[in-house]
């Protein structure tokens, strides 16, 4: 241990940082490798799109999904190195976590951390059960997004220290990068900037002219755009992919509230009838609340209220580092901004998933970094003011200790009972074309073509009874939930597809799901 030690401190910061980002790489190596190729749904549509541009059609990946780049890299990986779609995918996945991994740890420094506070950080990344545990295996865009966002977060925090013209358009491409992988990267190409009149530091010509530099691509590809539509009758909005979407929000926003509102107070009723809108903007609120506290997670949570002084960037000892309040200011803003993006997705769409936040769960993940650095140190120096904090602190470690191992740990039986399935299918030398399959991740594992997203399987099902397509089939493959509606189904299958036969059923984790399988009699 103490040889460890020793070469730990003879390495420099940055080597330190990469030594740090291998870790995540042989984690993330890890995670994928225990998911035995399960994928999430959305992943399905950036597939295929990325198989339809590595044959050259442009036009049709683009109508898949219209938001482009993370298809295109998938493509790009698949036609260089001849893997197939889904390994190319896996192999971003990994180079996007290492790159994310380097650029947290490198804002920890920024932010005044020294070696320890960075492996704090990294500790508490990989411990984290949202972010690795359950978003970094699933093949998302999202893990492009958060490369790219930590990294212009880099870069944001050296223009604001040294003005220098290289990282202004280091920060503007990596934001750009950002938005091109998630549009909610335009708030913060378009909102991270105005912290710069806050400096009391600089003059009115100073912060005039920082502010058009940091934003001097922006401005350019704005005016580039505009003039597209004035002088190029062809050229629409929609063609811009869903930049579209931004600028319709404010619209959208405001229809889908006045139906919303409307529909609460006739739920409240009665005198409460004029209180629809009051208490919609409550519900919504104490969902966000919930949500932050989700993606931070209630030990991080704990680590602050056992520590917050740690925090305090006008207090430095030999048990606690400054959290500089330049990083402070910018992380706060960051997170405010991913506020508003969170709330204009609730707002217009009432649909809130953990991922819109995570650029929030990544700040606290800092902020805690520099907390747990604090109570390790006086955990080597048994300097507690109280005992109790001390076994706390023991107590927490070993939570964080307990989710890294969980998050590496091999999955419980039925976490891949689709992939099961198929397999099970594949065994008897069953072509595709004899298959009714329901779900779009068996069509994907099968190796059978993609026919779009279908998010209502029991839809699917009755549409096929009904056009009588579904007895064309040799073999069912359908999908089941534990529901109320279960007997119900299970009632319908027996009546409507007599002439079949139960042959095997596979189940999910807490046998909460299942597919059965179903052979023509």
């Amino acid at each position: 241990m103490q040889k460890i030690s020793a070469y730990i401190q003879q390495l420099s910061d940055k080597k330190f940082i990469l030594l740090m980002s291998l870790l995540a790489v042989i984690t993330a190596w890890r995670i994928l490798y225990i998911q035995h190729g399960w994928i999430n749904v959305d992943s399905l549509l950036y597939f295929e799109s990325a198989r339809l541009f590595a044959i050259g059609e442009f036009k049709q990946g683009v109508a898949v999904f219209n938001w482009p780049l993370y298809s295109l890299l998938i493509s790009a990986v698949h036609r260089i190195t001849g893997l197939s779609i889904h390994t190319s995918a896996q192999v971003l996945d990994i180079v996007f976590f290492a790159i994310s991994t380097f650029s947290f740890s490198y804002l920890i420094k920024l932010a005044g951390g020294n070696k320890l506070t960075i492996a704090c950080g990294v500790f508490l990344l990989l411990s984290t059960p949202y972010i690795v545990g359950d978003v970094l295996p699933m093949l998302l865009r999202d893990q492009g997004f958060w490369a790219a966002f930590l990294t212009s977060l880099v870069f944001f925090v050296q223009y604001y220290r040294t003005q220098k013209i290289s990282d202004a358009l280091l920060w503007q491409l990596s934001t750009i990068v950002a938005m091109l992988f998630r549009i909610e990267g335009i708030t913060f190409l378009i909102g991270l900037p105005f912290i710069l009149w806050l400096r009391h530091d600089l003059g009115f010509k100073q912060k005039l002219s920082q502010f058009l530099l940091i934003n001097s691509l922006s401005i350019l590809a704005a005016l580039c755009i505009l003039a597209m539509l004035l002088f190029s009758p062809a050229v629409t909005l929609s063609d811009f992919g869903r930049i579209k979407e931004v600028i319709s929000l404010a619209s959208d926003v405001s229809n889908a509230f006045n139906v919303k509102a409307a529909m609460m107070g006739n739920v409240l009723g009665g005198y409460f009838e004029d209180y629809g809108l009051i208490a919609l903007i409550a519900g919504l609120i104490s969902i966000l609340l919930l949500k932050l506290a989700s993606i931070i997670s209630w030990p991080v949570i704990a680590l602050y209220a056992l520590n917050r002084n740690a925090l305090n960037h006008t207090q430095q000892t030999s048990l606690a580092l400054p959290l500089q309040a330049d990083t402070r200011i910018i992380f706060y803003t960051v997170s405010a901004i991913s506020i508003i993006n969170a709330s204009a997705s609730m707002a217009r769409v009432f649909v809130l998933s953990n991922r819109y936040i995570v650029t929030i769960g990544f700040i606290a993940l800092i902020f805690a970094a520099f907390c747990l650095t604090s109570l390790i140190n006086k955990l080597r120096t048994n300097t507690f003011n109280r005992p109790w904090h001390k076994w706390l602190t023991i107590g927490l470690i070993v939570i964080f200790s307990a989710s890294y191992i969980k998050n590496t740990l091999p999955k419980k039986a039925g976490y891949t009972f689709e992939q099961d399935a198929v397999t099970y299918v594949k065994q008897k030398n069953i072509t595709n074309d004899r298959i009714f399959f329901v779900t779009d991740k068996t069509v994907f594992y099968a190796g059978a073509h993609f026919n779009g997203r279908h998010s209502d399987h029991w839809k699917l099902t009755l549409d096929a009874i009904k056009d009588g397509s579904i007895y064309h089939y040799d073999y069912l493959m359908l999908y089941a939930e534990a529901d109320e509606n279960s007997a119900q189904q299970q009632k319908l299958i027996r009546e409507q597809l007599s002439q079949y036969r139960l042959e095997k059923e596979f189940y999910g984790v807490n046998q909460k799901k299942k597919i059965m399988l179903y052979v023509k009699q």
